[in-house]
């Protein structure tokens, strides 16, 4: 009993997490009381959908800055364990603002949908992206070293760079380049925060050395 009654509260926080997030309310299954939730069938299914949509951004459907705080750290710590390498990759698109600026805010969401759509494709099942903010993703991808993940990397930036972008319904496109910094670790005493320090400074470095580039820095 006392374990169903810890489960019903965390399917609760839940419930009103998702709901604060989304701005709406979060529909369910079945019209059963919180206190019956364990009687209906459908519940873990449902504990299953509102955990997996927490910490997503609305926009993009990728998962969220809070999200990456979260995972990040442990996704790194595992693979560091296993004595694999480590990568995070934070890109930029370049110029955005002129985007919103010329073609409206609209069309600049279409993009970065597209942009999530687009890293979607060609990172593995088993990397991670987050939008971090604005025109800002980061990619953690586990059992990566500095090498394969520079490659990555630059396919990333050629393929959005040689790609247009549609936007709009009028069949409109759009050019769009990304500079990427990359950072990776095989230390088991090295942190998230510091892969992300690091991959910070290969990016400005990247934008200050004519962006729609890839700087990649190891530990």
């Amino acid at each position: 009993l006392k374990a169903n009654m810890v489960a019903v509260s965390i399917y609760a926080v839940i419930v009103a997490t998702s709901e604060k997030w989304c701005g709406r309310a979060v529909k369910t299954t079945s019209a059963l009381p919180i206190g019956d939730i364990f009687s209906d069938l459908t519940f873990r299914e449902r504990y299953n959908d509102l955990l997996s949509r927490t910490g997503r951004d609305v926009l993009t459907g990728l998962y969220d800055r809070t999200r990456m705080e979260l995972e990040a750290p442990i996704m790194i710590r595992e693979t560091l364990r296993e004595g694999q390498s480590a990568t995070v990759m934070i890109l930029d698109a370049d110029h955005f603002k002129n985007v919103n600026d010329v073609f409206g805010h609209l069309q600049g969401d279409d993009v970065l949908r597209a942009i999530s759509a687009r890293l979607g494709s060609i990172l593995r099942a088993g990397d991670r992206v987050f939008r971090f903010g604005g025109e800002e993703f980061v990619v953690v991808m586990p059992d990566t070293d500095a090498t394969v993940a520079e490659k990555v990397a630059e396919r990333i930036r050629a393929e959005i760079a040689q790609l247009p972008f549609a936007i709009g319904q009028e069949g409109k496109t759009i050019e769009v380049t990304v500079s990427v910094g990359v950072s990776s670790v095989l230390n088991g005493a090295d942190t998230v925060a510091a892969l992300m320090k690091r991959a910070d400074v290969a990016l400005y470095e990247a934008k200050s050395g004519g962006r729609n580039r890839v700087v990649a820095k190891a530990a």
